[in-house]
């Protein structure tokens, strides 16, 4: 199918499958994801403050040691056991999808860097209704933040990505 193709749906299936784990997170243990997280994402109606939620979720740490949830003031302000698997399993997709251990290893590392862009993007316009604040300290600052919280999940979405690039290689 190809590398394109691989990262678009590696990235969909990672904020989709964060979604409705979140839809129906009652049932899931806490040690998997806080209840806290479940009750913030319930709690909104906005569909937009839902996807900043799950961003919170699909970014979670960072070097700096403020992460999204921190910054924003709701949210997550860590759930990496699900992180880790929402992104092996984007990154999975990712590779299954590209057909190759190189491409599926790039197609998983792209759909979190492009995940990362539009939360960045999704973050900011909630935030703020000047658009030509974009390039201003705070949205940079946001920009920082949600790299800085891709570094883990570029790991967990390339191991994915490797092993599903693995899997469907042509022999």
């Amino acid at each position: 199918m190809g590398q394109g193709i691989g990262t678009l749906a590696g990235l969909l299936v990672a904020f989709a499958l964060t979604f409705l784990i979140l839809t129906f997170g009652a049932a899931i243990p806490p040690e998997v994801i806080d209840p806290a997280i479940i009750g913030d994402f319930l709690s909104r109606s906005d569909l937009e403050l839902k996807l900043v939620i799950i961003s919170t979720v699909l970014y979670p740490t960072t070097l700096s040691g403020v992460n999204i949830g921190i910054y924003i003031g709701y949210g997550a302000t860590g759930s990496e056991v699900l992180m880790f698997l929402v992104w092996g399993t984007g990154g999975l997709i990712a590779g299954l999808l590209s057909r190759d251990i190189i491409q599926g290893i790039f197609a998983a590392l792209f759909a979190v860097i492009i995940g990362a862009f539009l939360s960045w993007l999704l973050i900011f316009f909630v935030q703020t209704t000047d658009y030509a604040a974009i390039i201003g300290g705070e949205s940079m600052l946001i920009l920082q933040v949600v790299l800085e919280g891709a570094l883990y999940p570029a790991i967990a979405s390339i191991v994915g990505g490797l092993l599903g690039g693995g899997i469907s290689r042509p022999r």
